[in-house]
């Protein structure tokens, strides 16, 4: 079985519509994205959601956080009213689905970027972070991970046996917010 089918047959049994238009339309909104823009708006995401997981709710994190915008603060409950309505775990996927797509909009209108270039950057972390999403979800639908790994890049088998481990082990919630973790501290490294 292809990650790829592995990947199609979970989105298709999850809810890939936004419930409300503000993810989607922020993560695919044309010419204005960017691979940067892309991963920041789902660092936010996958950082709310994170503190959601645990404990806070959504009042009390528009509140607490320092400077937060309107906007942000719209997004905050808009992702709290959308993990109450499919759960956290669906939440995180829908997220990570979005930001696979957001980047490939980018990718399809601007190309690749040069390795070394801000962009690049961004785009390294994408791909890694999708990478990792496709493996999980290859974990979820419980796919034979001897057939999944040949599939990948060398450099990716050992995040891979990873991922497949921490799902048997913990479940999806821990592979999702490690995933978030591992998305932000890529953001974070310097070229």
């Amino acid at each position: 079985m292809s990650i790829r089918t592995v990947v199609t047959s979970v989105l298709a049994c999850t809810l890939l519509s936004v419930t409300s238009g503000a993810l989607a339309s922020e993560t695919t909104a044309g010419s204005q994205q960017s691979y940067e823009s892309c991963s920041m708006i789902t660092s936010e995401y996958v950082t709310v959601l994170q503190l959601l997981s645990r404990g806070f709710d959504g009042e009390s994190l528009s509140e607490a956080l320092p400077d937060i915008s309107p906007q942000a603060g719209q997004r905050v409950r808009t992702l709290t009213r959308l993990v109450e309505e499919q759960g956290l775990v669906d939440t995180y996927s829908q997220i990570n689905s979005e930001y696979a797509r957001c980047a490939r909009t980018v990718y399809q209108r601007r190309g690749k970027p040069q390795a070394s270039s801000r962009e690049g950057h961004f785009h390294f972390c994408a791909g890694e972070n999708k990478v990792r999403y496709e493996v999980l979800m290859s974990a979820v639908v419980g796919a034979d991970r001897r057939e999944v790994l040949p599939q990948l890049a060398s450099q990716h088998q050992a995040v891979a046996n990873a991922v497949f481990d921490l799902y048997l082990q913990e479940g999806p919630l821990t592979v999702f917010d490690s995933l978030a973790s591992e998305l932000k501290a890529c953001l974070n490294r310097q070229r």
